[in-house]
């Protein structure tokens, strides 16, 4: 019994050493997915989400964990576009983009939301909010397209 403990504890011992060394980013190449084994939509979400000046909104590292959450996702803090990595890797079916992409357009949709109360109230300010408000509404766009680009199949990792 005593030596069936000790083969788990080392077999545990590795499997932790493995997993630290995997955080500190010390995986091997082959562990490692490069940007080649992404589907195209989680290259484009990931450049224009990440880029305010893309699509008009700062997806925060809080907004990009709540967005999980509600796809009911558990993705951990890390650089913002690891954690998009998580999150648009999580996805492995039609329904389950289209319940994300949910998420997010509410998320557009307060953002816009916010620039109208705000220009609204602050009328000095409505030149600033109008630059961004077409840069959401397209990010919006974009998530439709891909929804109907995707003809049900959507690549799993």
């Amino acid at each position: 019994m005593a030596e069936k403990f000790e083969d788990f504890r080392e077999e545990f011992n590795e499997m932790m050493d493995k997993v630290m060394s995997c955080e500190t980013d010390e995986c091997s190449d082959d562990e490692q997915l490069s940007d080649d084994d992404y589907p195209d939509y989680i290259m484009e979400l990931k450049t224009k989400m990440l880029s305010p000046a893309r699509c008009g909104i700062y997806f925060s590292k809080k907004d990009l964990r709540n967005i999980a959450k509600e796809c009911g996702e558990n993705i951990s803090l890390k650089q913002r576009d690891r954690m998009m990595d998580d999150l648009l890797r999580s996805i492995f079916d039609l329904e389950e983009m289209e319940r994300t992409f949910d998420v997010i357009r509410g998320y557009i949709d307060l953002r816009i939301t916010y620039y109208d109360e705000l220009s609204n109230a602050y009328n000095t300010s409505k030149a600033f909010f109008d630059t961004y408000k077409p840069k959401a509404l397209a990010l919006r766009k974009s998530l439709d397209r891909i929804i109907k680009e995707s003809n049900g199949h959507v690549l799993k990792m």
